[in-house]
């Protein structure tokens, strides 16, 4: 791993007698920003570093070593699907397999649709059997 140098902060900077001694008070006071000016180029060139290793690390490709691979190893990376054709494939089944839910959930709303209709049918037709058988046995 490598190794990332260390920015340490010194506790003396951060603790500061006031002092009515103008010159002890002003002689620490520029210590202080001068180390305090120290640490912040140390963080600047660390942050530089690392965001330029990052910038190199996207810009680079990413390559299989084929050397350590038997040849059957090789063939297999060689007849396989390259990343762009396997997002393909993935798009293309998502979206066959959103429209087949689409089409199976209309269709299964349509089918409860027709069973409603088909119950309230035969309900009406039984009430109305219900009522011609009525009205035959009440004699008036």
């Amino acid at each position: 791993m490598e190794h990332i140098p260390s920015v340490r902060r010194r506790s003396s900077l951060f603790s500061m007698n006031q002092t009515n001694d103008s010159g002890s008070t002003s002689n620490e006071l520029v210590k202080y920003e001068k180390q305090l000016r120290l640490e912040i180029k140390q963080w600047t060139s660390l942050l530089r570093a690392k965001s330029h290793k990052l910038q190199q690390l996207r810009a680079s490709s990413c390559k299989i070593d084929q050397s350590i691979l038997t040849d059957e190893q090789r063939r297999y990376l060689a007849d396989g699907p390259s990343v762009e054709n396997f997002i393909s494939e993935t798009d293309a089944f998502d979206k066959a397999i959103t429209k087949y839910v689409e089409q199976k959930s209309f269709l299964m709303e349509r089918n409860a649709h027709i069973a409603q209709n088909a119950k309230a049918l035969v309900e009406l037709e039984l009430k109305d059997r219900i009522t011609i058988e009525l009205s035959g046995r009440i004699v008036p």
